[in-house]
């Protein structure tokens, strides 16, 4: 999996919430509003997360940006901070699209805490800028249309579809590391590289996120359609 960083790394990041990192990150505006209290949400949290904004709009843009990871972020907080975030993303989601059945609070924050764990599970170490590429294509209907409504096979199999592109993307990035550092593809036959480690975390990944697809029926859907199309 890629390079953790150490905890300091996330310190680094929310040395400052800069205004300009504030005001290009809505999600990160929202948590800082809700900064009261006993349900306070950390302020340096909120940095990590209004720091990754525009750093990576795809998967392989995003496979060794330097971001601090998601466990590492749980590491550093808690697992409920982080299904903050996750909760949060998807209440401006809805918010943002004006769907016609929002989903009821309870059964928001149980998803959100599904996709943390999910996320948590998973081989490819998630940064932030992942869970914004997944909410983007959520909002530009890339993963079916929102406007009804979120509901939690939409939003797993926009993730699960994710975890995919990412296991192929770092893949890539690993050969690539490879080839720089042997100067051709045969370095990776010659030694255990990362590049080996690469590949079967991509598989782990995709038998995951297959899983998840059949766990949530989307996968049986597909076949059936299938059927139907070679049928006709």
């Amino acid at each position: 999996m890629p390079e953790e960083k150490q905890l300091s790394t996330v310190s680094n990041q929310a040395v400052a919430l800069s205004r300009e990192s504030l005001a290009h990150c809505p999600v990160a505006q929202r948590l800082l509003s809700q900064n009261v209290g006993v349900n306070s949400f950390p302020t340096a949290a909120v940095a990590v997360v209004a720091n990754a904004v525009g750093v990576a709009t795809t998967a392989a843009e995003s496979v060794g940006c330097g971001l601090t990871t998601v466990k590492l972020f749980v590491r550093h907080f808690d697992e409920r901070t982080f299904a903050a975030v996750i909760l949060t993303h998807m209440t401006m989601l809805e918010d943002m699209l004006n769907v016609a059945r929002p989903m009821k609070p309870d059964a928001m924050a149980a998803l959100a805490k599904q996709v943390a764990q999910m996320l948590l599970d998973d081989d490819m170490s998630w940064n932030f800028a992942d869970i914004q590429i997944v909410m983007d294509r959520l909002a530009k209907g890339e993963a079916g249309q929102v406007y009804g409504g979120l509901n939690a096979p939409m939003v797993t199999k926009a993730f699960t579809d994710y975890m995919g592109e990412k296991a192929n993307a770092f893949v890539d990035y690993r050969e690539r590391q490879a080839r720089e550092q042997y100067g051709s593809d045969l370095g990776r036959d010659r030694t255990r590289t990362d590049y080996e480690d690469a590949v079967r975390a991509g598989e782990r990944v995709k038998h995951m996120a297959a899983m998840e697809a059949y766990k949530n029926g989307t996968l049986q859907k597909d076949i059936k359609k299938s059927k139907r199309n070679g049928k006709s």
